[in-house]
């Protein structure tokens, strides 16, 4: 492990190279985890394949600092205590912010909020927290550790951020409604990644996102629910679709001025 902490002799043009096979190796084991049919396992399926696939990633990341001398540190990896308090931060952060939307809508469109009949509460809080942490872990080792320092050191910032955030988006399926959804958080992560030179912070805020999502309902493939949503039979000033997209817009727009602010930051230094 000693070869871990040595400074980084990192030749800039093998650096999108090795993003770009590193990306092909998930994308394998990806592939194959989804292949895999794991019967009785019910919602433990997904925490499973995610956290092998976590660990996957791990070792390969490892192996590819080995052969250029870069440290975990270097690629956002560290469990430093700030680091904790900065995943708490984002998760905290991430529930204030799904909570804000929902509440925008709630207040313009017909969308209403019941509680889940017979839940378990304690029980669905903490399954779901372990699933989408496993998950939102997985998604930031494969876009925001190694992929994304590597590239803002063969690109810079700017390409780096909007790169992974596009890749992030694909991810999650070939569609224009991916770089909306997906892809604009993409640049609230890599945003954060940077800023802090860890992804501690962007994996809580991704947490946050997900499991407050999960807990109204909007994820059922990942965790029971203890609030459901539906168009109720109000009329409302706007329709849900319409204030929703309205918001993904703002939210690509604030990203944009965030991720070209911290880029200026970074050309003053």
């Amino acid at each position: 492990m000693k070869s871990l902490r040595k400074p980084l002799q990192f030749v800039s043009s093998r650096g999108p190279v090795r993003v770009f096979w590193f990306w092909v190796f998930f994308w394998l084991v990806f592939a194959g985890l989804r292949a895999v049919q794991l019967p009785g396992l019910g919602g433990n399926a997904a925490l499973l394949a995610a956290c092998f696939a976590a660990t996957a990633l791990l070792i390969f990341t490892v192996f590819l600092l080995r052969i250029e001398g870069g440290s975990l540190s270097g690629i956002g990896l560290s469990l430093a205590p700030k680091r904790w308090l900065q995943f708490a931060l984002g998760a905290g952060l991430g529930i204030i912010v799904v909570a804000a939307m929902i509440g925008i809508l709630f207040v313009l469109t017909p969308l209403e909020i019941t509680a889940s009949p017979d839940r378990k509460i304690l029980n669905v809080l903490g399954a779901s927290f372990v699933v989408l942490f496993a998950l939102a872990l997985m998604e930031e080792l494969a876009f925001r550790s190694y992929p994304l320092f590597r590239l803002r050191q063969a690109w810079g910032i700017r390409p780096a951020i909007y790169i992974s955030s596009i890749a992030f988006a694909f991810y999650h399926g070939l569609a224009f409604e991916s770089l909306l959804g997906p892809g604009v958080w993409g640049l609230f992560y890599g945003w954060m990644a940077v800023s802090t030179n860890s992804i501690a912070l962007p994996t809580g805020f991704h947490v946050g996102l997900n499991w407050l999502q999960a807990l109204l309902g909007m994820k059922p493939r990942y965790s029971d629910s203890i609030w459901e949503l539906s168009i109720g039979t109000a009329s409302g000033y706007f329709e849900t679709e319409t204030v929703g997209i309205f918001m993904q817009l703002v939210l690509l727009v604030v990203g944009l001025l965030m991720v070209e602010l911290l880029v200026r930051k970074a050309a003053a230094e």
